[in-house]
Formats: C-alpha cells, structure tokens, sequence
C-alpha cells in the first residue's frame, strides 16, 4: 500500500483496508536498523490521516465498522502503536526463525472476541492474534514460534489462555474492544431482573464518592455472562460494563456495589501510561480499592462463585 493513498475512500471497506495495513504494519516492524525510524514515522502519519477521516457520527455503523474505528484510534496513538511494533518485531523474528521468512501471514487486530485464530492456505499458516496479546514477552513470543513449527496446536493454545488470564493489561485490552463492538446497541440497558444499574450507581456514588461522580454516558448489562472478568470501564467512550452474571437474587447487594467502585474508580483515575504500558490497576488503584468496606467479603464471593455464575 502506498503511503499516499491517504485517508479511507468510500470505495475501500475496512477489512480491505485492515489487510493492507497489516503488510505495511509487518513491513515496518521488519524493517532494518537504518531505515526502521523512517519507516516507522511514515506509517504512523498514514495512521493518522486515516484516523482523520473517520466518521464523526458512528451512530449507524454496523459492529464491525465500530471496531475497525476503535482499532484505528487506538493504534494511532503513538504509544499504543510503539507497543504494536514491538510485538510485531519480536513474534515476526521468532516466526522467521521458526517457519522461515514468507511462510506464513501474521496479522494483528482485534478480531471480535477472539485471541486468536490459526488457518492455513494451502501449507502457509494464517496467524490472527489479537491486540490484547501485545504484552507477551520474548519467551512467550519464543514458545509461540516453537509451537507454530511443531504444530503443537494445544500447547499453543495453553501458552496464550495462561498469558491472559494472568495479565492485567491483556484483560484491559480485550474487554475495550468488546465494549467498543456492544456500545450501541446496549448503552443505558440498566435493567436486570433483580437489579437495576441505575441505582448501583447512585447507591454506589453516594456510599462511597459523596455523590460527586458524573454519570457515566453509558452503563449496562453485559450481552453474555462472563465467568472471569465482572465489570469493565472504557474510558473513550465513558462506559461501565457490568457482568450480566451477577444480576442473580443470591448475589449480595454489596458485591454490584464493590464491581461498581472498582470501575468507577478507573473512571476517576484514568489510564497511566509508562512508555508502551497502559497501567489501570497503578498502586494508587489498588489502594483506593482496597479502601472499599466491604473488599474483603465481595473478592471472596467472586473468587468462590465466578464459575457458578
């Protein structure tokens, strides 16, 4: 793709557009040490310039527009984008190494609720990984690599479900797109059969804010119950997302007001960033949340009922 092609014209789709930006994303992160600056400043300002001629008004997009808005906007950060890149250069050496360059086609993206999806086209395998595995480290992205050549599918499978579930920012990411992909159609949906969102919040702010939160945009229920993660916060789009698992009559009261102050307080804190890190749960964070009365009590009932759920 040609650096000059610019912003998205309305005869390219976005899933055009993402394979495109996957080649010249690959191409920057593979880039030799004396081209690799220039390289990477070049792509970045196409990233910017897309982002620019994104729709203001999203209100009629179906989901997968929305996410490929979401994804632009976020990788045009530059430090999410920094992040982006060195992900990419670590499992693309790895994955030389491994299968050998041009044998296979590696693409990173949010692809809906996926981690990952491996096909093959003939004997070349098709390596989608999701945003949300940007952390791994060198011996994961090395593991990686050995799995792919060997085929291990399931040990493949093991090193990426273990990486995120004891990742912090793998969760992060992926429940930021999953909200972004169920904004629209569940913003406000409040409502449970034994709950009502509405008034967490408000019991929730008063209890333990002094009243002094501003609503959120948007706070509903989860489209599906979620057994590990109970409520998320996205923090462009101002959302509270809470586990529709929880809305059950044998769940405490206290518990909906303890997953509430947990995303109010990402609310109130924002996000940190160290380099390529996006923090959330900073030491500050986990102070203030341990400053809830009834922590203690609420992280016992998720850690014994997340499951049962």
């Amino acid at each position: 793709m040609n650096n000059s092609t610019g912003t998205r014209s309305a005869s390219v789709s976005p899933s055009q557009l993402t394979e495109h930006l996957q080649i010249l994303l690959n191409d920057t992160a593979s880039a030799q040490n004396y081209e690799l600056e220039s390289k990477t400043v070049s792509t970045y300002k196409l990233l910017e310039q897309i982002r620019e001629g994104l729709p203001a008004d999203e209100s009629r997009l179906s989901n997968y527009y929305l996410l490929f808005n979401a994804w632009i906007r976020w990788i045009s950060d530059w430090n999410n984008y920094s992040l982006n890149l060195l992900h990419r250069r670590r499992l693309l050496g790895h994955l030389n190494r491994e299968l050998g360059q041009g044998r296979f086609t590696l693409q990173i993206y949010p692809y809906s609720n996926r981690l990952y999806s491996i096909s093959f086209r003939g004997s070349k395998p098709v390596i989608q990984l999701h945003e949300a595995l940007d952390y791994m480290n060198e011996e994961q992205c090395r593991r990686f690599g050995r799995y792919m050549r060997s085929r291990s599918m399931t040990d493949m499978k093991r090193l990426l479900q273990e990486y995120h579930a004891g990742s912090a920012q793998s969760k992060e990411l992926l429940a930021f797109f999953q909200e972004t992909r169920t904004r629209p159609v569940h913003a406000d949906n409040t409502r449970g059969r034994f709950f009502d969102l509405e008034e967490v919040f408000n019991s929730c702010n008063r209890r333990n804010f002094g009243g002094k939160i501003p609503r959120p945009k948007a706070i509903f229920w989860s489209p599906k119950v979620n057994h590990s993660t109970m409520g998320s916060y996205n923090v462009q789009e101002d959302c509270v997302m809470i586990n529709r698992g929880l809305d059950c009559s044998w769940v405490p009261a206290y518990v909906l007001d303890f997953v509430m102050y947990h995303e109010l307080l990402h609310k109130v804190l924002g996000i940190k960033t160290s380099g390529t890190r996006r923090m959330a749960h900073t030491r500050e964070f986990r102070r203030l949340e341990q400053a809830h009365p009834d922590y203690e009590k609420a992280q016992a009932f998720i850690r014994n009922n997340a499951k049962k759920l």
